[in-house]
């Protein structure tokens, strides 16, 4: 799958105050984001460009966050998020596998990020897909994936970047392994351009099996 297919599954959802972050579709009508993006109680919209290129919005049904969410001082815990929206999306949006079993990506190996979030403050063009390829720096199975660039040009997750798919390819197989939950700048302060925190999906197998089962169930509002 080229790169340019796997971008066509990334779109943007859209909250409140037009707070922006990054989700990935992953059903004809579901998506995974990070669960910081998603609050109870809250409307989203989900944005995403037709086969024309013109910018579209889908209403966002359901969400749910796994039972082991918790924000806190010192960072979100299982900051998942799965949404269902309100009517399936068009054949131009791609949808991608999940990838939920254990994997082999440790330190040092590659993995693709893809955020529709801005390269920096003030820039206000949400829903534009940028890819970076970042380097792990902890193991799959931690808390966190901790990602920065490879080659130390200051790459790496920026604002509206949250919830962005983390994939890992191999050969023509491409599947979502984590998303994205916050940024650092380069100086390892609030900002972006340096460490990716992610984070990965196995360890949440269960949560993410059983929840996509209950609302491929669920009707879509009318």
């Amino acid at each position: 799958m080229a790169s340019a297919e796997i971008a066509r599954s990334v779109v943007g959802l859209v909250g409140p105050g037009n707070s922006f972050c990054t989700a990935t579709v992953i059903g004809d009508d579901l998506l995974l984001t990070a669960g910081h993006c998603v609050q109870p109680g809250t409307s989203y919209r989900v944005q995403y460009k037709d086969a024309h290129g013109v910018r579209q919005f889908n209403e966002v049904a359901a969400t749910e966050r796994p039972p082991q969410f918790k924000a806190g001082p010192s960072g979100v815990i299982a900051d998942l998020g799965l949404l269902k929206v309100d009517r399936p999306f068009p054949q131009n949006i791609a949808k991608v596998d999940v990838g939920l079993a254990s994997s082999p990506v440790g330190p040092g190996d590659l993995v693709l990020v893809i955020g529709g979030g801005i390269p920096f403050r003030g820039l206000r063009e949400t829903g534009i897909n940028r890819m970076a390829l970042l380097a792990t720096v902890s193991r799959y199975l931690a808390p966190q994936m901790l990602l920065v660039d490879p080659l130390g040009k200051g790459v790496g997750a920026c604002f509206g970047d949250s919830g962005s798919p983390v994939f890992e390819i191999k050969n023509e197989d491409v599947k979502v392994i984590g998303v994205v939950s916050f940024a650092g700048s380069p100086e390892k302060t609030k900002g972006c351009g340096g460490l990716t925190g992610a984070i990965p999906l196995a360890p949440y197998r269960a949560w993410i099996e059983g929840t996509i089962k209950q609302l491929e169930q669920r009707p879509r509002r009318r």
